[in-house]
This record gives structure tokens, sequence and C-alpha cells, in this order.
């Protein structure tokens, strides 16, 4: 792994935080990792395991700061149902970086509003995204999952950076504009750009009509089934 790192830290020597993917490592970071990013003076995020027994873990994202330690983490929070993905997060929280404060959905958590509109009510100003999407799972399946980042950059006014194991990895800005993508398969390419932070991101104005449609939708329900003639409800 650090012969790697040194390779894309060559090319783009400008990189201050280097993202990996979910399930990078199978456990916590390793030594190794956190000595190379102490002797370059880079942060790093990577996916990881953090065991709370010898069956049982947290699928978790480590951030770990240039001192060579581990400053922040984020587990996540929507394991895959029917996977070994492992326990879901009791919280999230948004990581207080030097740039601003970033928040961390691992893979399909950026499929659901009530992860990311947290992150948003605390303020995040980006979405740093690890993901492991299978190489088997084949190309319409990463070209499906590929659409999820620039509609949510869109909608909560946020860029995102999504690295992906294999697959459609995707700098994407707070317009839904795709400024840099790693084509699937994917493997061993690397992505690299700016992640411009600005103000917080917003919640989309769904957010405060659906629960108002659900209740005057509820509320109906009785009023039009008195409308309704008992002899009439099955009529041919």
């Amino acid at each position: 792994m650090p012969p790697a790192l040194d390779n894309f830290v060559e090319k783009h020597p400008n990189a201050q935080l280097l993202v990996l993917s979910e399930y990078t490592f199978d456990g916590p970071i390793p030594e190794r990792v956190k000595a190379w990013c102490r002797e370059h003076k880079r942060h790093l995020i990577a996916g990881g395991k953090d065991f709370v027994s010898a069956t049982e873990y947290d699928n978790t994202t480590y951030v770990v700061g240039p001192e060579g330690s581990v400053v922040f983490s984020q587990v996540k929070s929507v394991p895959i149902q029917f996977f070994k993905d492992g326990r879901p997060a009791r919280e999230q929280k948004l990581w207080e970086s030097p740039w601003g404060k970033l928040g961390i959905c691992i893979c399909y958590d950026l499929s659901y509003r009530r992860v990311t509109d947290e992150l948003i009510r605390q303020g995040a100003q980006a979405i740093i995204v690890p993901t492991m999407d299978v190489a088997d799972w084949g190309g319409y399946q990463h070209r499906l999952h590929a659409r999820i980042a620039p509609v949510r950059a869109v909608e909560l006014g946020v860029p995102i950076f999504r690295v992906c194991s294999s697959g459609i990895s995707q700098l994407v800005n707070r317009g839904g504009g795709v400024t840099a993508e790693a084509t699937f398969p994917g493997q061993k390419e690397t992505i690299y750009g700016w992640l411009q932070l600005r103000d917080a991101g917003r919640l989309p104005l769904d957010h405060w009509l659906a629960p108002f449609s659900v209740f005057i939708t509820a509320a109906m329900i009785p009023w039009l089934s008195t409308k309704a003639l008992p002899g009439k409800l099955f009529k041919p």
C-alpha cells in the first residue's frame, strides 16, 4: 500500500487529503500506513474493520492525520441487508478537518436520505464516500450506482468525492457536475481534483414537504371512506 501512495503523491504533489475505498483493510489502519502519513505529512481516509468480538465488527472509515494517528472515524450507518457488513452506526458525526466540516457516507449510506440529511443538519460542507463496488456486479450496476452522487450533490448543495474499490469513482461539484472520474472496472485507477468547500449544504424542499404530504394523505383517507356508499364499494 505505501508504494501506491508514493506513486500517487509523486504524480500529484499538491494532494493533502488522500482517500481509499471501503474495506481497503481487513482490520484497523496498519502501522506501516500510519507511518507513511507521518513521514509524508498527509491526511488519509480509508475503510477498514473495527472488531468488537471474534465475529462482530463495525464497518469503519478511519481518518489518519499527518502525525500518524487516527483523528476521526465513522461507522457505516446502514449495512447492506443479508450481507456480512458489520453493525449499524450508533451515531453520525462530522470530521472537523483543517479545510472545513466533512461528512462521511460509506458506500450505500449515500442512498439513504436519513443518513445524508443528518450530515447536512450538522453543517457538512462536503461528503466523502468510500465505496466497495465489486467488479463482478457488472457494468450496469456500477453505472446505476454512479448516478446517485450527482443527484445528491445537487439536492444537498455540497460537493461529493466518491472512491470505489472498483467501478466509477467520482469527484462531483455542488452543481452535480462530474469533474473527475475513473472508469469501470477501475482497479488501480486514481482520480485527482480540488474539493471546493464553501457554505454548509442545505436540506432539500421535499425534506419538509414529504411529511406534510403524508399527513394530508392520512387525514384524507377517513374523509374519502365516508364518501363511498357501502353498496357501491365493490360495484363491478
